[in-house]
Order: C-alpha cells, then structure tokens, then sequence
C-alpha cells in the first residue's frame, strides 16, 4: 500500500452522508434533581468517603441529565439552604425522602445507604419522584471497599437516573427546539510527561495509566483537573494538582532524592599494590572505594587491607547527607620467630625489616605487615620468604650457605704517606692511588614489569539513533498533489533498543599513563519506535485537502563485528579515560515497517539494507582493580556514529552506550 495512494482511498472511504434529523416540538419545564449525602453507620465510613460516594453519585446525574434538556442538579449547598430550620439530610431515609425532596423543591430526589454485610460493604441506592411519593427505581450492590462501592456507583447509576429520564419524555431520550445536533463528550488532550530524573511510575487520581508506566510518556487523557503522583525507588513522592487544557501540553516534575552518600577516600600507598586490593564492606555487603549510594539510616563500615590493621566504624546517614571518611588505616603487625642455618649450622646475622635492622638471629619479634624481610650473610643481602600474618606468629627457618664475603685490598697507609710527602718535596705529584680491588656483592635483579595483556570482555549495550526522520517528511508523490507531513520527528524520538556485544581484547602498556587497547566484539543491537503522524495532501488544481492519520512502528536488528582502537590515560592507579576510533562490519541486518489507517495496515520488511562498513568514535571512563594475578575493567562508553546506516540520504546515524567489564589474564 503506496501512502499516496492510501490517502486518496482514505478520502473516498471517508466521505459521509449526515442524515437530517426530525424534531417533535415541545413545551419543555425545568426538572430539579436532588442527590443527597449518602448515609452510613458512624464508624462505619468518614464524613470525607461518604462525600466522596455522593459527589459520585451526583456526577453520575449531570451526565445523564444534561443541562441542555432542562435538568437541573442541585448542589450540596442548594440542598442545605432550602432544608427547613433545624432540619438535616440525615433525619430521615425510605419514603420519608420524598417529604424532604418537596421540603427542597425538587421534582427527584436520591439517596445512597452503605451497611456492613458480613466482612464486606453493601449499597443501597433509591430515587424517588417527590409529588407521587412514587419510588422510580433503585439499585444494590456489595464490595470489598469503598473503591469497589465507586466502581458499583459507577456501573448502575446510568441506569437509574435514565429511568427518570424516559419517564419524563415518554420514551425519547433526546429532544431539543432547533435543527442542529449537538454532541458534548468530554474534551481530551495528549500530553506528554516527563520527571527529572526519568523513570518514575506516573498516576492519575489514584489510578495507573496502562500507557505510560514510567517517564517519559505520552498518554491522551480527559481535560480538566487532576490529581498526579509520581513515584521512584530512592526519592520522595510528589503528589500535585494539573490542570489539562491542550494538546502538545507537557508536564515535567523534578523529583527529590531522598538518598544519602557515604564516601570512602582514605589513601593507601602504590607500593602496597601488589598484596591485593583493600575490601570495603557496609552492613556486611561489599561496597567500592568512592562515592557508595545509601539510603538514610545506621550502617556500620570496616576497611580492611593485608597490611593493615581493619577500621571499623559506626555511621548515622541523614536524609540527603554526604559522609566521607578519609581517616588513615594503621600499619598491621605480626609475630616472626626466624633461625638462620648456614651449611647446616646456626648462624647470628642481622635480620632487617624493610631495610631497618630489627636484630639477629634466632629473632623473635613482633614485625610491620607487608614487610621485606632481609637477613646480611657476609655483607649481602638475602630476602626470606616469611608471610606475616595479622595478629599471628610465623616461624621461618631459612637455611643458605655462607657467602664469599667482600674483599678490599687496600695499600699500606704508610708507603702512600711516604710517597706523597717526597713528591711535595721534589714538586711533583704524587702517584695516583692505587685502585680498590673488590669483589661487588651481585646484584638481585627484579623482574620487569609486565606490558602485555589479553582477556575477555563484554557488555550491554543502550542503542538509539540520530539525524534522521526516516523519510516521513520527504514522501514520494505525483506531481498533481503537494504533500505535507505533521509529527514526522516523533518516531526518532520514540525509537530506542537494547543489545548486548563479546569478544577478546588485547592491551599493550607504553607506560604507567598510556596505553593501547584493542578489541574484536560481536555486537547484536536492536532497536523499535512508533509513532502517530498526520499527512495532509492538497490537489494543486482543485486545492482539495484530505488527511489520513496513520500509525507507524518501526524495528530493526543489526549483527555487527566491532573493532575498537583506543588510547587510554590513567588518571590514577584505579580511573582512567580512553577514546579512539571504532571500525563496524555489518554481517546481518533487518528493518520492518508497519503502517496502520484506519482501516488496514501494511508491513514492509528489509534484509541485508544496510552498509557492510561504519565508522564511529569512542569516549569511555573506567576504573580498573588488580586482583591476585589478574586484572578487571569496568567501564562506560559512549560511541557516536560518523556514518549513516546505509546509502539513502535519509538512512539514520547511530549512538550508544556501553556498560562493559574485560577480565585480563594472559
């Protein structure tokens, strides 16, 4: 179905013939309606829910007695001020309305009675006609609750004020003195809503929208004042009053957080780095270093690292509070009984704790966590491999063999004093000193540090297009007919999908604040959005207009081979930011359109439309931690399409976001 072609069958299909309607003249008198407060035991209801039922039950009556046929709905203030002195609603029900409807000069007169029946709620509703005493009709009914007793009022009422309506015209529901047809149905309006942040829960008078249960949202509803709760997990309801009066009208509500923050800042040394990763834990749950969000309340908080000692501390978080604890972590002990044998014998050498001597062997001492361990055997350095444990004792015997000690050979002092007092005397310079001859202890080389990586990564992807409006305001037409397109942008900004992406990565570190990192992914994106738009076309010659209002939705799935090439920057030993380019292969794509008039709806679907190559831009944020022998990222990406999908002028550009987590361990 051509959409040109749509539309001048819509035009067709669309054109009506308004039969004309014959009026029976009439002498037509003012009715007076009373619906009076509803009735129930005292501790049964509230004064405020038994207004609320009669305000109900009256509103059923302006609805079906309209004002335009001569009926009158008399208002809780008319009623009160035509009662005789000392004289109330409530003093009596039954037949006995119909003495207080005359007493108020109504022709009807209704009342609503709730009672306890069992563990539920029971309604009786009875309208009478005050000149006759005569009961016109009536209806019953039982709930749970009140909302149950609302929807029962709402169900009946109808038809009980329709009888007083037939009744009145002998059978003809509608009659009126001039020749036009009036309709007056309730006025609606589409609106859009929205909150700050986004994806709160949306109702209207106590009730939820089907259409929209988060924002944003765009939802058509009845004109008038409403009653508009927004809710969201960690901040405070906001109850409000709207007045709906246009189309297009937007609602926006900024929410209030009701969260708190704990932050965690205190230091650790880098050189500590490699004895793991400190553990941060809140209420017993694992947290992260930096900002934790909570909400208001006692949490109680330790840090503990291999080195040192745990801190342990008590917080109370008020609402909307930002706590940070910085206090420095105290250097652990432990206990170390060490024994040196040399060729199999005991030896007394000096043993040091992180280049301080701390005594000599057999050593028995309390030693800092996390230390380097040393022994001197004959002038060298020999480190042992002592694990110190927390509040714990280890006993090490490190056996070795003696070392050749360092020999300096050193000329007698005084043949060099007699040389040099002769070679004054005889003004000449004395013979240079002899050089030293030493044996160097050897040196103990560390290992360089490792620089290349590879691992496994993944991640969800969010995915969601730009810089299109996928032809809708460019419509192909003859060139008899000029054509205009309303609402064309809506399906861009409705359009958004989820996908996920796996793969390998390899990183190569230049240095402690570059790095290259390469990835091969395959990414699977998807993507859906709808929208109403509205196509106006005109005849040149005639300047005859016809407008169809047409429904579209549209999808699509891509299967991508994904080749980032990024640079990173390590702000610090745990953040960094990195950007480059990414190269996009296209292996499978499919696209589907639906478009819906009002009488029939067309699907077109592609394959394979799409460009085999894109290319896009990364930004991303991360932060990574050393576990063990192996490495973490997480981090967030943004990726901005340079390329459209496909060759077509109106063929969208892509953008998303990446959450995603590599694990290094090659």
């Amino acid at each position: 179905m051509s959409l040109t072609n749509g539309l001048v069958n819509l035009n067709k299909i669309s054109s009506f013939a308004i039969a004309a309607l014959l009026l029976l003249p009439s002498i037509l008198f003012a009715k007076y309606i009373a619906v009076l407060e509803t009735l129930s035991p005292k501790d049964l209801l509230t004064r405020q829910e038994r207004m609320y039922l009669t305000d109900i039950l009256r509103g059923e009556a302006v609805r079906m007695l309209p004002a335009m046929q001569n009926w009158t709905i008399m208002t809780r203030e008319n009623i009160n001020v035509m009662l005789p002195p000392g004289k109330t609603i409530e003093d009596c029900e039954g037949s006995c309305l119909a003495e207080t409807g005359k007493n108020i000069a109504a022709d009807f007169v209704a009342q609503a009675r709730i009672s306890q029946f069992g563990n539920s709620l029971a309604i009786t509703t009875e309208l009478y006609e005050t000149a006759s005493s005569k009961l016109v009709a009536s209806f019953t009914g039982k709930g749970e609750n009140v909302e149950e007793i609302e929807k029962i009022i709402k169900e009946q009422a109808p038809n009980l004020f329709r009888k007083v309506r037939d009744n009145s015209w002998n059978g003809l529901e509608y009659i009126n003195t001039n020749a036009s047809f009036t309709f007056r149905g309730q006025k609606k309006h589409i609106i859009t809503i929205q909150t700050d942040p986004a994806g709160a829960i949306p109702t209207f008078d106590g009730k939820a929208i089907p259409q929209c249960t988060k924002t944003p949202c765009k939802i058509q509803i009845e004109a008038g004042e409403h009653r508009l709760i927004f809710s969201k997990e960690r901040f405070d309801d906001l109850d409000t009053l709207v007045n709906i009066n246009e189309n297009g009208q937007v609602i926006s509500a900024k929410l209030t957080p009701i969260v708190s923050y704990l932050k965690i800042a205190t230091k650790i040394p880098g050189k500590f780095r490699k004895f793991g990763s400190p553990s941060i834990r809140i209420n017993e749950k694992r947290a992260t270093w930096g900002k934790n969000e909570l909400m208001p309340g006692i949490y109680s908080v330790r840090l503990s690292h291999s080195c040192y000692d745990p801190l342990e501390l008590n917080i109370a978080l008020q609402k909307n509070e930002t706590r940070i604890i910085s206090d420095s972590l105290k250097r652990g002990i432990g206990g170390l009984e060490l024994s040196v044998l040399m060729d199999g014998e005991p030896q007394a050498v000096p043993v040091f704790a992180d280049g301080v001597q701390i005594g000599t062997t057999p050593f028995t001492g309390e030693v800092p966590l996390c230390s380097k361990i040393e022994i001197d055997n004959n002038g060298k350095r020999e480190e042992i491999p002592a694990n110190i444990k927390w509040h714990e004792v280890t006993r090490t015997t490190y056996k070795t063999k003696k070392a050749t000690p360092v020999v300096v050979k050193k000329p007698e002092e005084t043949r060099q004093k007699a040389e040099k007092a002769y070679a004054e005397l005889d003004n000449k310079k004395p013979a240079p000193e002899p050089a030293k001859d030493t044996v160097p202890a050897p040196e103990s080389k560390e290992p360089s540090p490792k620089r290349f990586w590879g691992g496994i990564t993944a991640g969800l992807l969010y995915n969601d297009f730009y810089s299109t409006k996928f032809g809708l305001d460019d419509i192909t037409h003859d060139n008899y007919f000029d054509v205009s397109v309303k609402y064309a942008e809506d399906l861009l900004s409705s359009y958004w999908g989820v996908g996920f992406k796996f793969g390998i990565s390899g990183m190569y570190i230049l240095s402690e604040l570059f790095t290259l990192r390469g990835d091969l992914n395959i990414a699977l994106r998807q993507g859906s959005g709808e929208s109403n738009i509205s196509v106006l076309l005109t005849e040149k010659e005639t300047n005859e207009k016809n407008r169809a209002d047409l429904e579209v939705e549209y999808s699509t799935t891509q299967l991508n081979i994904d080749l980032p090439l990024l640079v990173r920057y390590s702000a610090t030993s745990e953040f960094y930011a990195e950007m480059g380019p990414m190269f996009s292969f296209n292996v499978y794509s499919k696209s589907e359109s639906k478009i819906s008039d009002l009488y029939e709806s067309e699907t077109f679907e592609d394959k394979g439309g799409l460009s085999a190559f894109e290319f896009d831009i990364v930004m991303g944020l991360g932060v990574t931690k050393n576990i063990s022998r192996s490495i973490i990222d997480i981090d967030l990406r943004f990726i901005l399409g340079i390329t459209r999908l496909s060759e077509g002028k109106h063929s969208p550009r892509t953008w998303q976001w990446q959450l995603n987590a590599t694990y290094w361990f090659l």
